[in-house]
């Protein structure tokens, strides 16, 4: 009996003291100061983006005017995990790059600049971006600045990618040659 009264006490313990018991968010900061939240939708380490982002409810973008589009878009990149941070802003520039492109002011395509320039990569938008480029009230040399730094960005994400052939690889170098080639024509041609 003695042995009981020990062993209760004891038992209690750990089951008071277990983490599946509490229900409170774990928060943490990422690399880029943003508050990362880990409750009902918890990143899965491999880049996916939780369901529960409002990138997946914009896909009608049509149905939006740009500045409801703009702000969802930083309503939704407030509260991220790193795993999926750059993927997440590559999905929406790739859903509302074009809207930006045409009826964006010059402001809101500054910020997009700026935003595409912040990512480890965006091999998904790279004719987008530089058509965004084109549209841009930036400098002939800002332009040229910003060329290059995707460009470089870019080039470092493909040799680091493990690709599936080395044909796909190639296909990939040659897109982002082409279009930046391109762009610096038609940045210079329009003096």
């Amino acid at each position: 009996m003695k042995k009981l009264y020990l062993v209760l006490p004891v038992f209690l313990l750990f089951i008071t003291c277990s983490d599946e018991n509490t229900k409170e968010a774990k928060t943490a900061v990422n690399t880029m100061n943003v508050r990362v939240v880990h409750d009902d939708d918890p990143p899965t380490g491999q880049g996916d983006i939780p369901r529960s982002k409002l990138v997946y409810k914009s896909f009608d973008h049509n149905s939006f005017t740009l500045t409801e589009l703009c702000e969802r878009y930083k309503s939704d990149i407030e509260v991220t995990a790193p795993d999926y941070h750059d993927n997440l802003k590559n999905f929406w520039f790739s859903i509302i790059g074009d809207r930006i492109i045409s009826e964006g002011s010059d402001e809101v395509k500054k910020y997009f600049i700026e935003e595409q320039l912040g990512l480890q990569n965006n091999l998904m938008n790279i004719e987008r971006f530089y058509k965004l480029l084109l549209a841009s009230p930036l400098t002939e040399e800002e332009g040229l600045v910003a060329s290059n730094t995707f460009y470089e960005i870019n080039e470092e994400a493909i040799a680091g990618l493990q690709w599936k052939s080395e044909k796909e690889e190639m296909a990939k170098r040659r897109e982002l040659v082409y279009t930046k080639r391109t762009y610096e024509i038609l940045i210079r041609s329009s003096k």
